[in-house]
């Protein structure tokens, strides 16, 4: 094995696994290397967006590169395609934008996304991360977290990106524990003004391992919309959890 090489991806996967959280001194410490020696590693990740570093907390995150660079692998695998597929017969039958995520540390992660018809549509982009507590992506893939481990991802509190946003723990955990009964979360302009999203969980071995959804701008939704997304929702979630058994990246 090359050592600068080897000490390069070990710096990639150990940023990847805990997201945002460790400084120059932590991933120094965790991969027992000398500070100096990373610190220029770091710098060249930083600068060609491989990696991203918070400019106050000086923490680092996996990178925008990193992800379009695995995007010709996801574009080429069957069954994110067939997911694809399933997301563009969505989209056909709501007239809006759908979304297939992970979760992301405490964020959401848009996998794939097929964009509504529409002239006037929400805003997304692949790569792009949202905080979870604050999407209807989100809280599908929240739905399984005890009030605790809410806690230990968002250790500085629910921060506000609308004035709906909800920043109370206990509420937050409330929507969760409804998910799980009805299978539905439900986001009211809560990151966005002006749109309104329904997302369904996605579950491999039991667990949540993905959400999909679908946004609608707030001027177009109406009850009777909401109840024929639900029932669409089920039906695409009922064939993607057919395939996520083998997506070893979800």
């Amino acid at each position: 094995m090359h050592s600068p090489t080897m000490r390069v991806i070990a710096i990639l996967n150990l940023v990847a696994s805990h997201n945002g959280e460790l400084t120059l001194s932590g991933i120094a410490k965790a991969l027992t290397i000398p500070s100096s020696t990373i610190y220029p590693i770091l710098g060249t990740l930083v600068e060609t967006s491989f990696l991203d570093i918070n400019p106050e907390k000086k923490t680092y995150s996996i990178g925008l590169r990193c992800f379009l660079s695995g995007m010709p692998f996801i574009v080429s695998n069957n069954s994110f395609s067939s997911i694809s597929t399933i997301l563009n017969e969505l989209t056909a039958q709501t007239g809006e934008t759908t979304h297939f995520s992970r979760l992301d540390g405490g964020d959401v992660l848009y996998l794939l996304k097929v964009e509504s018809p529409q002239p006037i549509r929400m805003y997304s982009a692949l790569g792009k991360t949202l905080p979870a507590y604050g999407t209807a992506l989100g809280k599908a893939l929240l739905s399984d977290f005890s009030l605790n481990d809410l806690k230990r991802i968002y250790p500085d509190g629910l921060q506000p990106m609308t004035d709906n946003t909800i920043t109370d723990f206990n509420v937050l955990k409330k929507q969760l524990d409804d998910v799980k009964k009805t299978g539905f979360a439900y986001e009211c302009e809560e990151s966005n003004i002006g749109v309104r999203c329904i997302a369904r969980p996605i579950h491999k071995n039991g667990k949540v391992a993905a959400a999909i959804s679908v946004g609608v701008p707030v001027f177009r939704y109406t009850e009777e919309k909401r109840k024929k997304i639900e029932s669409l929702l089920i039906e695409a979630s009922e064939k993607i959890e057919e395939i996520v058994p083998y997506l070893d990246y979800v």
